[in-house]
């Protein structure tokens, strides 16, 4: 038995292909399927079942997987044990991000490990809600991390997750609007004004109707992917804009005189934050790092905090 065919066998489990798995690894389609053979001809059982889909894991394949997993983890923590000094630290980690954190925590946190681990290389992908957890699911990157309602998040049994922040919305507008003179917004005040949003539909629904309630009242006057298409439009008075106050409190054009930002009394008032990893994935001491740091990064601007 040999390690290679412990990470063959994890990776075939998440990308369900040998090919894919062959290409993901830099190692021939042959090199793996002679190796798993040689592993379940060694054990004495099947690992892997074909399907019309790809592989799939036979119930004690399911076991060995799991159990290879968590050799391969204390592989990586016997290594890193080796290393006590985190600027000897090797290797890479991979993140997968919603927009609206990326733009606001997420440098400050990047920079911070790049100092503490200069050999390590960062990966890092912005991507809408529906892609980040794709992405983390199919273990194409280390961590992940994603916004949610309250009364909508959902525990995955495959994923761990690690509260990162709270941040309540702001619907954002020129200051002529008309909206300037109102003391508190609500959401039926806007069913009659244009909207920018995001041209992810399937985020778009999820995240408007946890505000509005009613999807089909939404006036949307233009969808963009491009964030300063997004503050183009509220800046000429084309259009509102919906932000977390922590986009709020760190982008200068939401701190523009001409630029009002206000909280908004909808349906779901809050956005939560989160780190997720899949569950029997180890996590390396950067990973970690990451987390603590991401975490350190949000506490100003934590809901009631001077910020």
């Amino acid at each position: 038995m040999r390690i290679e065919q412990l990470i063959y066998i994890t990776e075939i489990a998440k990308t369900g292909s040998i090919a894919n798995t062959a290409e993901r690894l830099f190692v021939s389609s042959p090199g793996i399927s002679l190796a798993i053979s040689s592993l379940e001809e060694e054990l004495g059982v099947k690992i892997f079942e074909r399907s019309r889909t790809g592989l799939e894991p036979t119930e004690v394949g399911k076991k060995l997987i799991l159990r290879a997993q968590e050799v391969l983890n204390h592989i990586e923590e016997f290594k890193n044990e080796a290393k006590c000094d985190s600027s000897e630290f090797e290797g890479q980690l991979s993140i997968s991000i919603v927009p609206g954190i990326c733009r606001t925590l997420v440098p400050k946190t990047l920079a911070a490990i790049t100092t503490k681990f200069p050999k390590v290389h960062l990966h890092v992908k912005e991507a809408h809600l529906m892609q980040v957890r794709k992405d983390v699911l199919n273990g194409d990157v280390d961590i992940g991390v994603i916004y949610s309602f309250p009364s909508s998040h959902e525990e995955n049994k495959l994923l761990t997750t690690t509260h990162i922040t709270d941040s309540s919305m702001m619907v954002c507008f020129r200051n002529d609007s008309e909206l300037a003179s109102k003391e508190i917004v609500y959401m039926e005040d806007l069913y009659n004004y244009p909207i920018v949003a995001s041209t992810n539909l399937s985020d778009t629904k999820k995240f408007y109707s946890y505000l509005f309630g009613e999807f089909h009242k939404i006036n949307f006057f233009v969808q963009s992917q491009n964030y300063e298409t997004k503050k183009h439009f509220i800046s000429q008075g084309m259009a509102l804009g919906f932000e977390t106050r922590l986009t709020t409190k760190t982008d200068p054009f939401f701190q523009r005189e001409d630029i009002i930002c206000k909280p908004l009394i909808a349906k779901e008032p809050l956005v939560s934050y989160y780190c997720i990893k899949l569950k029997n994935q180890y996590v390396s001491a950067v990973g970690k790092e990451f987390l603590k740091e991401l975490q350190v990064q949000a506490e100003p601007f934590k809901e009631g905090s001077r910020l």
